[in-house]
């Protein structure tokens, strides 16, 4: 047998092999959930349990406890990997760990203090709202989304260095975006938005004193509108429209309650919701 034939060989044996492991997970479906857990120690305990070839796939952020599940919607569900990572040791949003469990994790992964438990045999206990376990695709744009609402809050506060900081924040989640992860109408938004976005956040870094921050704040919500309407948040988004300000301004919010960032606790509740998006 030539050279050739036996590599043609060997790649015909190991093609059958190669499709089961790149074998994408069918009927997907994508959810986000919250998971304790205390550092990156735990990812890996985390993403093993919650994970099961071609039925689930789980990855959990250490920072922000959450976890995004992909999941063939014909063969299991969010509650059932849910059971699994509590089994695990790490509680969530559907069940609360076993006693037994937990207090075998080691240290770094530890969410809180050593649990009771009097050597009985245990399960994994339902938590309180079981309703909240499924919700809606997180998007990869999240922490762009956190940024500005948080550069929100710091204007309602009248905080003009806070107000800064949580602008260099927002360049940086702008940044570490990876355009491959999002969804295609966020994409296609993304793409005709992200350089303004960067300036602007930019601008509103660099402007001196809050009321050219407040400027420059009117200026990025007006953008970040068209990129929060191509959007699938896991909570509702208000648009927002204060009159008074140059005019006419608009800013988004994740609270109902209005706080207007454009004059603080002046008029702290001027203003009104022109739209709610969901």
């Amino acid at each position: 047998m030539t050279t050739i034939q036996k590599c043609l060989l060997v790649l015909l044996i190991c093609l059958p092999a190669i499709s089961i492991v790149a074998a994408p997970i069918k009927n997907a479906v994508t959810t986000t959930m919250t998971i304790q857990g205390n550092s990156a120690d735990c990812k890996k305990m985390i993403e093993t349990a919650g994970s099961e070839k071609q039925v689930s796939l789980l990855s959990w952020d250490p920072q922000t406890k959450q976890g995004r599940l992909t999941y063939n919607s014909k063969v299991t569900t969010p509650d059932a990997v849910l059971k699994r990572v509590a089994l695990a040791g790490f509680d969530n949003d559907a069940y609360n760990a076993p006693a037994s469990v937990y207090n075998t994790l080691s240290k770094t992964c530890r969410y809180r203090v050593a649990l009771p438990f009097a050597g009985q045999k245990e399960t994994v206990t339902k938590q309180s709202h079981p309703a909240q376990t499924i919700v809606a695709p997180a998007s990869r744009l999240e922490p762009v989304y956190k940024a500005y609402f948080a550069i929100g809050d710091a204007l309602v506060a009248s905080d003009a260095k806070a107000t800064a900081a949580k602008a260099a924040e927002l360049g940086k989640a702008i940044d570490a975006v990876k355009m491959n992860e999002l969804e295609p109408k966020e994409h296609g938004v993304w793409m005709s938005t992200m350089n303004t976005l960067n300036k602007e956040a930019a601008a509103l870094k660099a402007a001196s004193g809050i009321e050219k921050q407040r400027t420059a704040f009117a200026a990025l919500s007006n953008t970040m509108y068209q990129l929060m309407k191509a959007s699938k948040a896991s909570y509702k988004i208000y648009y927002n429209e204060c009159p008074m300000f140059n005019g006419g301004a608009h800013w988004l919010s994740n609270k109902e309650t209005i706080s207007n960032p454009f004059y603080g606790a002046k008029m702290l509740s001027c203003g009104s919701t022109k739209a709610v998006i969901e």
